[in-house]
């Protein structure tokens, strides 16, 4: 099985509603394919966890490579996995972060996720956090 981690640069003009419209085709195609992961956005960037089947995960990358709503999408982390992280989850997602905390413990506890997968998730949230907070102060 195969598991990919990439972050982009969302579309400065991307609102929730786009967000929500993705999260359902992406679910709805997710389910289909049998992948699984993450999605975690911070208000500037994406960073996505997709795993499966290599074809299937190779495919709906170049799917993902062509959507206008981000660009300047780089690959963190790709490798060969034994069992999913994220089996529960066509796609995991919560604008607020607080679905992750909860999902990430679980799956760090029960040894599921990946050490280094959960620093860099872990990481990417905190920035948003930071990001929401400097945003809301500043306003």
């Amino acid at each position: 099985m195969l598991s990919v981690i990439y972050i982009s640069v969302a579309d400065p003009l991307i609102g929730e509603d786009d967000i929500a419209a993705l999260l359902v085709k992406a679910r709805r195609n997710n389910q289909r394919d049998a992948l699984t992961g993450a999605l975690i956005f911070n208000g500037h960037n994406f960073l996505q966890l997709l795993e499966g089947s290599p074809d299937k995960v190779e495919a709906c990358l170049a799917v993902i490579r062509s959507d206008p709503r981000h660009s300047g999408m780089i690959e963190i982390r790709r490798r060969t996995v034994e069992e999913r992280a994220f089996a529960e989850w066509s796609m995991l997602y919560d604008p607020h972060f607080h679905g992750h905390d909860d999902a990430l413990g679980r799956l760090a506890a029960t040894g599921r996720l990946d050490p280094q997968d959960a620093l860099m998730m872990d990481n990417f949230i905190a920035l948003g956090r930071r990001t929401r907070l400097s945003g809301a102060t500043e306003s």
